[in-house]
């Protein structure tokens, strides 16, 4: 047998294969004469946002970018300006303990994690507040922004206000002050004050209160402050120290809209109740 006639059914075993490979794209798969194009790569795309969080967290997380979004918020911090920081939050997020919704708590760590990051910063020249916005189809599941900044200008130093009503006594403070400063109004009322007191077994509830400019910690100690500057006078005045308490609430119950100039001025200060002395 020639070598041809040994070859032959090889080669009509490959064209037999030939025609079933193409009857099988052509009629099969209707594919016949496209091409086969491979997908592309999955490329892990970079999150270059500076700050995000995830769903029912106040705990911001910083991206590379953060640094550098940082300094140009603090480069635009000039004298007598205020950054002006601005927490998200959804309808269904709980709100965490301390704070009315999680959009205060978290531009409150927001603060923290800047006044821990730049030491140098004063605490007196942040404020924060919070956004309610719409829940996204994601929201629950990715991250996402929810702190926005802004600049505003500080308030302007205001003077010593004092409000009566009933046996409710408030003494309003000018910006991020602990004391009345000199005040001839406002020593002539603890004047008065100690005068009634000494005539009567009443005791005297003092609690601080202040805006929401600096931290919670630092607005916590202020409002402290307050209050014991109010006793202090009295003390001075022959009022004995045990009928005086006092306490702070630093900027968890505010009774005005922080973001106005006069709703922060009504939030800045010190809340005096006369008690009678309950009968035995």
């Amino acid at each position: 047998m020639s070598a041809r006639l040994t070859l032959l059914p090889i080669g009509l075993f490959v064209l037999w294969c030939v025609v079933c490979q193409q009857w099988y794209v052509c009629h099969i798969k209707q594919a016949c004469g496209e091409k086969i194009i491979a997908p592309p790569p999955v490329v892990d795309t970079v999150d270059n946002r500076p700050i995000v969080f995830s769903w029912q967290n106040a705990q911001p997380e910083t991206r590379p970018t953060w640094n550098a979004h940082r300094e140009s918020l603090l480069a635009n911090l000039t004298e007598g300006k205020l950054l002006e920081i601005t927490g998200l939050y959804f309808k269904d997020e709980k709100s965490p303990e301390d704070f009315p919704n999680m959009g205060i708590a978290r531009a409150a760590k927001v603060k923290e994690l800047l006044l821990k990051e730049v030491p140098t910063l004063n605490p007196e020249w942040l404020t924060v507040t919070s956004r309610l916005v719409d829940e996204t189809s994601d929201s629950r599941t990715k991250k996402f922004e929810a702190a926005s900044f802004s600049t505003k200008d500080k308030p302007k130093e205001d003077i010593v206000e004092i409000v009566e009503v009933d046996n409710t006594i408030t003494i309003l403070f000018p910006y991020a002050k602990s004391t009345k400063e000199s005040d001839p109004r406002v020593d002539e009322y603890l004047e008065k004050l100690a005068s009634r007191l000494s005539k009567t077994d009443e005791t005297v509830a003092i609690t601080g209160h202040t805006d929401d400019s600096g931290t919670i910690a630092f607005n916590q100690q202020l409002g402290l402050e307050r209050a014991k500057h109010i006793r202090d006078i009295l003390v001075t005045k022959g009022i004995a120290k045990e009928r005086l308490s006092i306490e702070s609430k630093g900027e968890l119950e505010p009774v005005a809209d922080n973001t106005t100039e006069e709703g922060s001025r009504l939030n800045r200060r010190a809340v005096l109740v006369l008690n009678k002395k309950p009968s035995i």
